[in-house]
């Protein structure tokens, strides 16, 4: 006889952006613990940035306007490496006007970032100890939205050209960089699935897709057909290779549509509310993201199917904006 046990998969370790007082501050509970806000700040405005791959820090975009000899604001930005363990300083990687988009290397050892500290917008890239910032990017027209491959090879990133953006691709370092679209609409918000294909969003005579073509550009399709319904307005793609898309059905509403990377629907995660920014874990197999279903936005967490939902932030006022650290 077997004797079957039922195990809860264990509880996750989660950073968010917390508005309880009014100024967005950075939380994060270890395991499902209590709830703790990154030290140090300030009155800075904080956000969570991309997973830390090794899962010993917790990535930090801070934000202040502080006033300026001619009574204007003077605007920074931060990107700051905050250990979870609490025995260290935060190490400064870049600030500028404007630092954000941070996307990790998967081994850890280096970040991407979109940064106007030399130009109108450009793509940087740093090491994760701090020193000698590297640009990828230099264009009169701007570069954002970077993207890093699950093997860490490749970069993909929108830039405005020809009147509209398209998507570029290069290899890690910057070198051999490409055009990979070519069609007079906007292509936006890269994202590579974990068999090596390119998505973004594109709105090509009908409502914005998840559109999926492999690295050399063919094969190009939109993940969904055409008809459904729902213009769909961004992707994060899990290690298993699901893609949770954030699709509004209707004006002022929001859904999360789970999708195989071969088109088939798995699940909604339909509010009342909006249901936003997901994150996955590590190995794909659970996803956190925020939904107003029972008032104030809260962090829920369900499986990658979009069963066994449960919320996991009960306190007052706006949870939102979660990054799965780990397990």
């Amino acid at each position: 006889m077997w004797l079957v046990l039922a195990c809860s998969p264990p509880a996750p370790t989660i950073a968010w952006v917390s508005e309880t007082g009014g100024t967005p501050v950075v939380r994060w509970s270890e395991a499902g613990g209590p709830p703790a806000q990154v030290p140090g700040l300030g009155d800075r405005s904080a956000f969570p940035g991309d997973p830390d791959p090794r899962r010993t820090h917790l990535l930090v975009v801070t934000s202040e306007d502080s006033p300026g000899e001619d009574g204007t604001a003077n605007h920074r930005e931060e990107l700051l490496l905050v250990p979870l363990d609490g025995k260290a300083s935060p190490t400064l990687l870049a600030a500028a006007q404007m630092v954000r988009n941070p996307r990790w290397l998967p081994d850890g050892s280096a970040l991407v970032f979109e940064s106007d500290a030399h130009s109108f917008r450009d793509l940087y890239r740093v090491p994760r100890e701090g020193g000698p910032v590297q640009r990828l990017t230099e264009t009169e027209w701007g570069s954002f939205e970077p993207a890093v491959s699950f093997d860490g090879k490749w970069l993909a990133w929108g830039a405005s050209t020809d009147g509209n953006a398209e998507i570029f691709v290069a290899r890690a370092d910057g070198s051999a960089s490409r055009r990979f679209t070519t069609e007079p609409t906007e292509d936006t918000s890269p994202a590579f699935l974990p068999d090596g294909r390119l998505s973004w969003i594109a709105a090509r005579g009908g409502l914005p897709r998840v559109w999926v073509a492999e690295l050399s550009g063919a094969d190009a399709h939109p993940l969904r057909p055409a008809e459904a319904p729902g213009a769909e307005l961004s992707v994060a793609w899990s290690k298993a290779g699901t893609a949770a898309i954030s699709v509004s059905p209707t004006p002022g509403a929001l859904d999360l549509l789970l999708v195989a990377s071969d088109g088939v629907e798995i699940a909604t995660l339909a509010g009342p509310g909006p249901d936003e920014f997901p994150s996955w874990s590590p190995d794909g197999a659970r996803l956190v993201f925020a939904s107003s279903r029972e008032g104030d936005p809260a962090i829920f967490v369900s499986s990658a199917t979009g069963t066994s939902v449960r919320r996991i932030t009960a306190g007052p006022g706006p949870d939102w904006l979660p990054r799965w650290l780990g397990p």
